[in-house]
């Protein structure tokens, strides 16, 4: 599914062609002039003009990105006066700006400023590969004591990581760790507005500190900060990983994926925009000493299907355009579900798979009470073993001693077993004539010479005859 503009909630997204330069000039002090030479805009799109006492650079709707030329910001002040036109929907400005993929904004939500109660009056977030990461970061929106149709003064503090805003000369946001993987960049705006008064104070952070801030989740345990990952794969518009067999081989979780601010897994980060709808399994191992009951609290973006030992125990989503909203208004929070888990005594595994084609792609995993848990670590598979001598294994075999059928089939180099009418399942190889079942935590002993097989369940053996 194409990414869709919303008009009601989400920024004006950038789609046309960078008209940014990379310059090694030095950003000027100083106030920027209104000017049409400093700026590289759409033919039509802007106008420099004399409004309201004042010299202005006024932007039309659909205005794209206005760049100002010949500067590479880093740390220091922007600020600038702005009339917002009450029909935009965003009035933004862009920072550390590569192009129009790598980029950190600050806008207005023109129908939400002047409500004291609107959290998404005004937000900062980073763009990754082009998407702009709104959904994933509810936490550095807020109120803006703003209002459309009068001059209001914007205030930019950059000081390395950080970053203070200020709206008419109120602190309103306080940004602890800016998100962006650029650090330095041109500077431009976006949206129908007048906008004057310019200035560029490179340098002058007025003493806010360059480190990153305080990220009050990183000191709880309570928190799965460390996956393993596979790569992602297309999932067709109408399927739902539900069965087992949907379920990917161990081997695929050859990479790893870790936390960050809050505990979000960034998956826009790692894997770039989704522009249909794409699907990635994360797993990590549980390790408890004695059975354990807990809540497996959730956030997520856009869907979500939890397995803890191959049992499918949670399924659930969080779609904007849907009206499958979760709180907060379709944002990634870990409020947005939360699951029971009953893990056993010993090593539990929890596979989580996360689909997307809508802005940001992420998770959040909290475990509300970790009591009775020794270790929780991402999931490291084991070497793959070839099967030897496949073709001895598949056929149908009978219990002895009851009327289960098992089928047991060749898929290329691997196996699979159908327990007479259920869905088929994978054996995995553990070498020696021995498989394994994980999703029914069976261990299943062939015989090849007899023609016979065994299932083994909680010390508990069950015979099966080939026919």
């Amino acid at each position: 599914m194409k990414k869709i503009l919303l008009l009601l909630c989400l920024p004006l997204a950038i789609t046309l062609p960078s008209f940014a330069q990379k310059k090694q000039a030095k950003p000027s002090a100083g106030k920027v002039l209104v000017a049409e030479d400093r700026w590289t805009f759409q033919e039509g799109k802007v106008q420099f003009l004399d409004y309201k006492g004042r010299r202005v650079m006024q932007l039309q709707q659909q205005s794209g990105p206005v760049i100002l030329k010949d500067v590479v910001f880093k740390d220091g002040i922007i600020e600038y006066d702005i009339e917002p036109v009450s029909t935009e929907f965003a009035n933004s400005v862009y920072f550390h700006r590569k192009n129009e993929k790598e980029q950190e904004i600050l806008y207005l939500r023109v129908q939400k400023i002047g409500n004291k109660f609107a959290n998404e009056g005004i937000q900062y977030c980073p763009y990754f590969d082009g998407v702009n990461m709104w959904d994933m970061y509810p936490q550095y929106q807020a109120p803006a004591p703003a209002r459309a149709g009068e001059w209001n003064h914007i205030k930019l503090v950059i000081s390395g990581k950080q970053m203070h805003v200020f709206v008419n000369t109120k602190l309103i946001l306080q940004i602890p760790k800016l998100e962006g993987r650029e650090s330095e960049g041109s500077i431009a705006f976006e949206g129908a507005a007048y906008i004057s008064n310019i200035e560029i104070k490179p340098g002058e952070t007025e003493g806010i500190s360059p480190a990153e801030g305080a990220d009050l989740t990183k000191h709880e345990a309570n928190y799965i900060r460390s996956w393993a990952v596979t790569q992602p794969s297309f999932l067709a518009v109408g399927t739902e990983p539900t069965a087992v067999m949907d379920l990917p081989k161990n081997e695929l979780f050859s990479g790893k994926a870790e936390a960050e601010t809050a505990g979000l897994v960034n998956l826009t980060r790692q894997f770039g925009d989704s522009e249909k709808r794409r699907l990635v399994w994360l797993r990590a191992k549980i390790i408890t000493k004695e059975p354990v009951k807990t809540n497996l609290q959730l956030g997520f973006s856009d869907e979500i299907w939890v397995y803890l030992n191959n049992q499918l125990t949670y399924v659930d989503k969080n779609l904007f355009t849907q009206n499958m909203r979760k709180y907060p208004d379709g944002r990634l929070s870990v409020q947005n579900g939360r699951v029971a888990l009953n893990l056993k005594q010993g090593i539990n595994d929890l596979m989580i798979g996360v689909a997307n084609d809508f802005y940001g792609w992420g998770i959040i995993a909290r475990l509300e009470t970790i009591d009775g848990i020794t270790e929780i670590e991402p999931y490291n598979p084991p070497a793959k073993i070839a099967i030897e001598n496949i073709a001895q294994y598949p056929g149908v075999y009978l219990a002895t001693s009851t009327s289960v059928k098992v089928t047991i089939l060749q898929k290329n180099d691997e196996l699979v077993a159908q327990i007479s009418n259920r869905e088929p399942v994978p054996l995995a190889y553990t070498g020696n004539n021995l498989f394994r079942i994980e999703s029914y935590g069976v261990d299943v002993i062939f015989k090849p010479t007899e023609k016979k097989l065994i299932f083994k369940q909680n010390n508990i053996e069950t015979e099966f005859v080939r026919e």
